[in-house]
């Protein structure tokens, strides 16, 4: 599959879809490509890369939202106010799941929910169990430095 139009040594030009040269005769001489389906190809090939470009982008995005959740439950955090959560990278627009009970907002990224105010997160629980915590010597949670650069204000029900 060719992508050059015009082999700059003889000045013919060759369709972008299969590279074949592509011959004039009537219509335009600026072509691209030697047949009607050969365009159609080109251009249908080119939306599914862009339309698989778009869902890796969401993936990505719910996997980053999930990893920040997971953190914040490692860390024994069940609430957070959404400016510390927007520091961290969470990006509101994307869920995977969303239900509106009574007054109620629930939210969910995978297996991980919560219910939202218009000023913070609480309720903050996983449904699966990982088993795996980040407990110091002590036994008492430590919040990373991260959170602490970043000025988040988070509260836990330990």
């Amino acid at each position: 599959m060719g992508y050059l139009t015009k082999d700059s040594s003889e000045g013919i030009n060759h369709c972008l879809a299969c590279g074949d040269i592509i011959e004039y005769g009537m219509g335009r001489q600026d072509r691209k490509f030697c047949s009607p389906g050969c365009k159609n190809r080109y251009h249908n090939k080119r939306r599914a890369q862009s339309w698989e470009r778009y869902q890796q982008k969401i993936q990505k995005t719910l996997e980053d939202n999930h990893k920040i959740l997971s953190k914040l439950l490692q860390l024994g955090l069940t609430s957070i106010d959404l400016v510390s959560l927007g520091r961290l990278g969470y990006n509101f627009n994307y869920v995977t799941s969303y239900h509106k009970i009574g007054r109620r907002s629930l939210y969910s990224c995978y297996d991980i929910t919560y219910e939202a105010t218009p000023s913070r997160i609480f309720h903050l629980e996983s449904h699966w169990d990982s088993g795996s915590g980040l407990e110091t010597e002590e036994g008492a949670v430590s919040v990373p430095e991260e959170l602490k650069q970043r000025g988040c204000a988070v509260s836990g029900d330990l």
